[in-house]
């Protein structure tokens, strides 16, 4: 099992929590020594983070909709009146600035208040800070490589998911076969190996299998195939 962090991942759903968290956290303030000044810094943040968001999802909209006029007025569709341009969005005075860092001070704040004698799970269930478990099943994992040329080099990408990196092999058709080219922590690898002198065309080939806690897990991924030229 590796455990996650409880601050979700996409951005609305980190709103919905840092809300929650905003509402709930002035009722242990007492006993869990939460000051007062924590609070507002809290509830700061989240009314800017609320503003942020919901201007985005506002232009997000306006976008979607400048396009859509955009595509009337280059091609006739039949209509006789468009309509004049969209009028663009007004937003609400924005709050307070706040500092950069939102999710790193709650980070912060949540670990003290785990850390209080007066801490229960109960109250970290309330406030949303008990992170959730996932299992990973590492007999089915299977890297997804894809191999495509840029600047007549071979570009191996993999997604990472939750292993630790990947260990990627290539067999360069010289007759040694698949030779190890590393341990990869970050699957974006560009292979700089030269042509031989006497070769100016060649097909290579590359494989990958996950790694975790420095032992190969799952499944070695589908070969990938390539051609490499001489430029």
């Amino acid at each position: 099992m590796k455990a996650m962090t409880f601050i979700p991942q996409s951005d609305s759903e980190r709103g919905i929590w840092l809300n929650n968290f905003t509402i709930k956290l002035p009722g242990y303030a007492t006993v869990l020594g939460i000051t007062a000044a924590e609070i507002t810094s809290v509830q700061k943040d989240n009314a800017m983070y609320s503003y942020v968001m919901n201007a985005l999802d506002i232009y997000k909209q306006m976008a979607i909709t400048m396009t859509s006029y955009k595509n009337l007025l280059r091609h006739s569709s039949g209509q006789p009146n468009i309509g004049g341009v969209p009028v663009m969005p007004t937003l609400t005075a924005a709050p307070p600035a706040v500092p950069e860092g939102i999710f790193d001070r709650i980070s912060k704040l949540a670990k003290r208040i785990k850390a209080s004698p007066a801490y229960t799970e109960a109250i970290g269930s309330d406030l949303g800070i008990i992170a959730a478990t996932q299992t990973v099943n590492t007999d089915t994992l299977q890297p997804n490589l894809t191999v495509k040329l840029e600047g007549g080099k071979p570009r191996i990408r993999c997604t990472q998911g939750k292993a630790d990196a990947i260990d990627l092999w290539s067999d360069r058709k010289d007759g040694n076969g698949f030779v190890l080219v590393g341990r990869l922590t970050k699957t974006d690898y560009i292979d700089t190996t030269a042509l031989p002198a006497n070769i100016s065309l060649a097909e290579w080939e590359y494989k990958a299998i996950y790694v975790i806690d420095n032992e190969h897990v799952g499944i070695v991924s589908d070969v990938k195939k390539v051609v490499v030229k001489r430029i």
